[in-house]
């Protein structure tokens, strides 16, 4: 017969054992957990690197501590700047993302930005000189995903770890700013700017949701001035036309930079035309009908004079970009003013103090929004 003593002593050396296995357990979970910190991060094993999942689905490996980008997309540039609060860690642009820094305000604010290289762009806006991109010495390129592996293949082949972007949607722009954040080490800084773009989503969809069809204007975007190019469907015109409340005459039509006729615009006859800025067409050439070849005079945005330059302020408003919500406004003040209870130009003095720590004047703001050229409406 076993004695209660022994039987107490025999219980607590399973204890022992038990609690030992226990600890043995938690001691390997906590070396897993480690170990795969280290191998997503590469902060933690003294590499110097992390990892990032672009749009892709690809994990590029790219310094801990980023100091050099390029960005090949138009619209990265300017959001590279509005992340970091300055453009110290931009060593080479998109021409044609200069362009817009030249002729919009970010030149101004920050005189900087025009020295930051672009001659790294062979044939196509987006085909990369390798040779050009390695002088540069960059610890990360932004690149397109979609529009052919030539175009990231050859700067991976040389060493270059390349981020690749979609292009489209209004998800694609606030995964865009995560990526931003997340290469350099802004995160909350991009947390605080896609919570400001969902909020003002937010706001517009809520005074957008009861207006009847009828009651919706018919619009029409000209991203490319007088080259008849449309923005049709699937595109980001398209999404925020939706949004704020009207109908895309182009929507029939796919994809954007859709060649059309002028015949087929005066078929669709938009009570609203805007045109965008990649162009230096005017209100005024469309208005007094100064185009070689197209006949706009019947159009019934002609006759009422709604003809609108879109505005250009740190980017250009028109495609995906960190402005995006005050697009939105100025489309709003526009096609529904009678459910327009926004302060527009407050909101944007507010978000270029927040964002850029700058103070937009009432000047300022008039240029960006090219009231001169939009007839003082908005």
């Amino acid at each position: 017969m076993v004695s209660q003593t022994e039987m107490n002593g025999k219980y607590s050396k399973r204890e022992k054992k038990s609690k030992s296995s226990l600890l043995m357990l938690i001691i390997s979970l906590g070396v897993l957990v480690s170990c795969f910190s280290m191998i997503v991060s590469g902060a933690e094993d003294n590499s110097g690197t992390k990892m990032v999942l672009d749009q892709r689905g690809e994990m590029v490996t790219i310094p801990e501590h980023v100091e050099r980008v390029i960005t090949i997309p138009i619209p990265a540039a300017s959001m590279v700047y509005t992340l970091d609060g300055d453009g110290s860690r931009l060593v080479g642009m998109n021409p044609s993302s200069m362009a817009a820094i030249k002729n919009g305000i970010l030149g101004k604010m920050d005189p900087d930005l025009l020295t930051i290289e672009t001659n790294f762009i062979q044939g196509g806006m987006f085909e990369p000189n390798v040779e050009e991109i390695l002088k540069l010495d960059p610890d990360v390129v932004f690149q397109w995903a979609q529009y052919g592996e030539e175009l990231y293949k050859p700067l991976e082949d040389a060493g270059i770890p390349v981020i690749c972007l979609k292009y489209g949607t209004q998800e694609d722009l606030e995964t865009w700013i995560k990526l931003f954040g997340e290469v350099l080490d802004r995160q909350e800084q991009a947390d605080n700017l896609i919570t400001y773009q969902q909020g003002m989503s937010a706001k517009i969809k809520e005074k957008t949701a009861n207006i009847a069809e009828t009651d919706k204007p018919r619009v029409l975007s000209l991203p490319y001035g007088d080259q008849l190019t449309v923005s049709g469907s699937g595109t980001y015109n398209d999404y925020y036309f939706g949004l704020t409340g009207a109908k895309n005459v182009a929507s029939e039509v796919p994809g954007s930079s859709t060649q059309v006729s002028m015949e087929q615009i005066i078929n669709w006859d938009p009570e609203i035309i805007y045109i965008g800025n990649f162009d230096d067409l005017t209100p005024q050439d469309i208005l007094e009908n100064r185009i070689d070849g197209q006949d706009w005079a019947g159009i019934d945005a002609v006759k009422n004079g709604r003809v609108y330059k879109v505005p250009l302020g740190g980017y250009r408003w028109d495609p995906p970009n960190q402005e995006s919500p005050l697009m939105w406004e100025w489309l709003m003040e526009i096609q529904h003013p009678e459910l327009f209870d926004f302060n527009l130009r407050e909101d944007m003095k507010k978000f270029y103090k927040v964002y850029y720590d700058y103070d937009l004047n009432d000047e300022e703001i008039e240029e960006i929004l090219f009231t001169n050229l939009n007839n003082a409406i908005v």
